[in-house]
């Protein structure tokens, strides 16, 4: 196994907060919901009707709370790398987590253009790789609290993966996917984290946290 894949007594200190608090979804009505979105998306529904359906499986997921502050007003999905970046990630059921309108407001501050062509990733603070690498991180982490199945609720395609290879490299990593040596979750995570383990242990949650007392 590639050493980039985090143990599971590591990713708890990486992320220092009691257990995440989301309750585990009815698995029935969540395979259901994920049903409901792969028949739209093949049967080339209107990409509205597709984004519903796919911020009501993220919601029903992530236990209709919001993943960073554990709030359950006003959650609402929101694509973790943009879809104005790449926009065959709309649907992915990884790329999306439930954050709160303040969690979620607070992201969309600086940046929430489309990018223009050629131009560099984050050029205008749209893409923040750190807050990506966190979000993806959080998804990770809860799914394993909640004991949820990561290939099947959080999958993230090989198109996708590709993609994320192609603009940070680190073909090893994508390789350990395929081999079925870690989750495809757990690489997003991996591929755009660049702090160290430092960060998260004293700037803990100040990527979000910062900016989401602008409303009070």
């Amino acid at each position: 196994m590639v050493s980039a894949v985090i143990a599971a007594s590591e990713r708890a200190m990486l992320f220092p907060r009691e257990r995440f608090q989301g309750i585990r979804p009815d698995i029935s009505r969540l395979e259901a919901a994920r049903v409901a979105l792969d028949r739209a998306v093949n049967a080339e529904r209107s990409m509205r009707w597709c984004l519903t359906l796919w911020g009501r499986f993220v919601r029903m997921r992530d236990g209709y709370r919001c993943v960073h502050c554990e709030s359950s007003q006003g959650i609402q999905a929101h694509h973790i790398f943009r879809r104005a970046t790449f926009p065959d990630g709309k649907y992915e059921l990884g790329n999306g987590i439930t954050l709160c309108r303040t969690c979620h407001k607070s992201l969309h501050v600086q940046f929430n253009g489309r990018p223009l062509d050629r131009e560099p990733l984050n050029e205008r603070g749209g893409d923040d790789q750190d807050e990506m690498a966190y979000l993806y991180g959080r998804l990770d982490v809860d799914a394993d609290d909640r004991g949820l199945d990561k290939e099947r609720f959080y999958f993230i395609s090989d198109r996708m993966l590709e993609y994320f290879v192609a603009m940070q490299g680190y073909e090893p990593l994508l390789q350990a996917v395929q081999a079925g040596e870690t989750s495809r979750i757990h690489f997003a995570h991996s591929i755009w984290r660049s702090m160290s383990e430092h960060f998260y242990q004293t700037v803990y949650g100040q990527i979000l946290g910062a900016a989401f007392s602008t409303d009070q």
